[in-house]
This record gives C-alpha cells, structure tokens and sequence, in this order.
C-alpha cells in the first residue's frame, strides 16, 4: 500500500512539475519570420522587432519604446499581440492589439526583394484613423555588394512631390542635390544597408552653426506607386526619405528617367 501510495504521490510531483513547467516556457512563434528586424515602407520610420512578449519600436535615438505583450493569435501567416501601454492621464494601463500580416514579396505586389516579405501592420483600437503600416523583412543580404546598389533604380534621378525636398542623386559613396538655387551640393557617404528595396546611408556635412562636420543617417525605401490610391505623376515608384526620425521626403522615378 505504501508503495502505491509512493508511486501516485511521484506522478503527481512529475504532473505538477511538468505543468509548472510549462507555465513558464515561453510560447514561439509558428513562424520564425516574425522575429526578424522589420523596416518601415512608409512615412512612419519606424523599425520594428517582435517576440511572443513584447513589440520593441525604433525610430531614433530620442524615441525608443518597448510594449509588454501576450501572444493571442499565432499562425504561419499572422500574429497577433495585445500589448500594454500606460496611460498617464486617466492612470491605468490601457491594450492594443496589433496584428501582423505576412505576404511573400513578388512583382505582383511591387516587392522587387526576391525572398524578402511584406509585413501589414494594423492596430485595434487606433485613436486617430484607420489604417495600416507597411513593412519589409529583406532577404538575407550578408554579401551584398559595398561598392554598388543591388538594385540600380536607386541611381535613377529622385524627382521630389514633398514640400522641401530636392532633385536628388545617390550613389554608395555620396549624395547630390540640387539646392533653392539649383545648384550642386555633394555630400558624402557610407552604405551601411544594400537591399533590393531600400538603402542606408550615413552622409556628413560642414555645419555654419556648429562650425564642424556633422554626421547623419538616412535611408531610401521604393514603394510601388497604386493608380488607384495614388498620384503616380508618370510613375511607377515611390522613394520615401527618412531621416533619423526628422527629414522626411516623398519622390519619384519618373518614366522619362527610367533609361537613364
């Protein structure tokens, strides 16, 4: 009797153990995808990182923002996280629930990253309006070239629709624009990103106010052009600029410069 007695009171150790257990393994996402770096392919400059636990934004240095999250839809192809934010007016914590949305990149939906994805971002409830932020997880770029863009429409001239922006030029080591008096300004650069759908550049230049060189980050994103929604204006690419969370400026690769 006390053998049996012995026995149960070992498997309901093992039981509560393995339950304990589990409890505090975390859960993982289906899809690995989900945890990869995501790069904002819209005005919102943001990159974005993902676990079952939390959402970490990047825009700049100056905003950083971290949000404890709970896993509450996890597929191959979506998850979902209700995150908590605080609430300093009304005191209390209030949630979110952001979903995610992973499509393959193709020619169909205007992602030249072969290999790369396509990530749609939509937050319930959302104060202002509805909407949805687009992001790209590009494909494994290790050995991507130093000394060339990987994808030759960012040396095609940068047209600007934005109010403040200029006719611009890349190259892997400079940046050109035409100034208010169309004339030339060359700024040099470093690559620090070489993808199919976007560049990063870190450019410096000589500052009157601070009287010495300054150095800043900007990157360069494609975005298809959707006649639908958009005005194209002869064109079949957005360039979006953002610059560490400042300057932001909307272009296009007008067909007329296509060849060039």
């Amino acid at each position: 009797m006390k053998k049996v007695a012995l026995i149960c009171g070992l498997i309901a150790l093992m039981t509560a153990s393995c339950v304990l257990f589990n409890q505090n393994k975390e859960e993982k996402f289906v899809n690995p995808v989900f945890y990869e770096k995501m790069i904002s392919a819209s005005h919102e400059n943001f990159e974005v990182q993902l676990t079952p636990t939390s959402i970490y934004m990047f825009s700049s240095e100056s905003f950083k923002y971290n949000y404890t999250c709970k896993l509450i839809n996890n597929q191959m192809d979506t998850v979902s996280l209700e995150c908590f934010k605080y609430n300093y007016k009304n005191e209390k914590e209030e949630t979110q629930v952001f979903t995610y949305t992973l499509k393959p990149c193709t020619e169909e939906n205007l992602c030249l990253d072969e290999g790369g994805w396509l990530v749609y971002e939509k937050v319930k409830p959302y104060k202002y309006f509805d909407k949805t932020i687009t992001y790209i997880i590009p494909s494994k770029s290790e050995n991507a070239p130093k000394d060339k863009f990987v994808n030759p429409l960012f040396y095609k001239k940068l047209s600007p629709i934005s109010r403040g922006s200029r006719p611009t030029f890349l190259t892997p080591t400079s940046l050109t624009y035409l100034d208010l008096y169309d004339k030339e300004v060359v700024e040099k650069c470093k690559m620090l990103e070489n993808t199919p759908m976007f560049v990063t550049l870190e450019c410096s230049y000589y500052s009157d106010f601070l009287k010495r060189m300054k150095n800043y980050v900007v990157r360069y994103v494609l975005k298809g052009c959707d006649e639908k929604k958009e005005f194209c204006f002869d064109s079949k690419w957005f360039v979006l600029e953002n610059e560490a969370g400042s300057r932001i400026g909307t272009f296009v690769i007008k067909e007329k410069d296509m060849g060039q």
